[in-house]
């Protein structure tokens, strides 16, 4: 168990003991790291509509999910570009199938016994298992922020769609057991337990909510993608049509 978990639930708890059901945007702070990285900030701003993710306030690079749309569209402010990756459809029978059996389970970690209640309810860790490998810790509140986890939730499996249309030209000595599970075959797994406030993984990489806001209202401004940038989608740059030079 990570020593921070208390510490962190400390301060969230401040922030949610009189939280109410979710009626207007979300915005949720968090600290990052992995493995030769500083730590660093992500933010999230999750409404009805769309889920913005950058690294705070002022941010011009970010990552936008129209939730109604189903696209995602990831802003760089430095090329001035902006790609757009869809929700792939595929018919009945045409799913992709792992190259190998996958076999999932869940172990319900020893209970935190230190952890103040939040909203009535305490944190659990749950440790998500693959093929009989530990492939991620999480520790989630049931029913905490609904909205969001829907948001994520949506956000990973539409990714997961585009990585099932590129998977066959992984080489086969990356196609490691965890990774393949979270990417494309059963992505979202870490949020059937409620929301994370905290989840870590393999090199080095943890995740940790630090402040959160379900009473925020966001400036539509924060929604809206950048004029006279060059637009193409991930299907266009991964078929070489993408022309970066005008």
């Amino acid at each position: 168990m990570k020593k921070s978990i208390i510490a962190l639930l400390s301060v969230v708890i401040a922030g949610c003991s009189q939280s109410t059901p979710v009626k207007h945007d979300t915005m949720l702070m968090f600290m990052e790291q992995e493995k030769g990285v500083e730590p660093y900030s992500t933010r999230m701003i999750i409404t009805s509509q769309y889920l913005r993710v950058d690294d705070g306030e002022g941010a011009k690079r970010f990552i936008l999910f129209d939730r109604n749309r189903k696209v995602v569209f990831s802003i760089d402010p430095d090329e001035k570009t902006i790609m757009a990756v869809h929700e792939k459809h595929f018919k009945a029978g045409e799913e992709l199938q792992p190259p190998f059996k996958l076999v999932h389970s869940v172990k319900e970690m020893p209970e935190l016994k230190d952890a103040p209640a939040i909203m009535g309810k305490k944190a659990r860790h749950y440790r998500l298992i693959t093929n009989n490998k530990a492939c991620y810790d999480v520790v989630a509140i049931k029913d905490l922020m609904p909205e969001a986890v829907k948001a994520l939730v949506e956000f990973h499996k539409l990714m997961a769609t585009d990585s099932m249309t590129t998977f066959n030209n992984m080489p086969a000595d990356l196609q490691e057991a965890c990774d393949i599970s979270a990417s494309t075959f059963k992505p979202a797994r870490q949020y059937a337990f409620g929301f994370p406030i905290q989840e870590w993984g393999k090199n080095e990489y943890m995740r940790t909510l630090v402040n959160f806001d379900n009473e925020y209202k966001a400036d539509p401004a924060l929604f809206v993608l950048p004029e006279g940038y060059k637009r193409y989608t991930v299907q266009e740059l991964r078929q070489g049509k993408v022309d970066f030079s005008n």
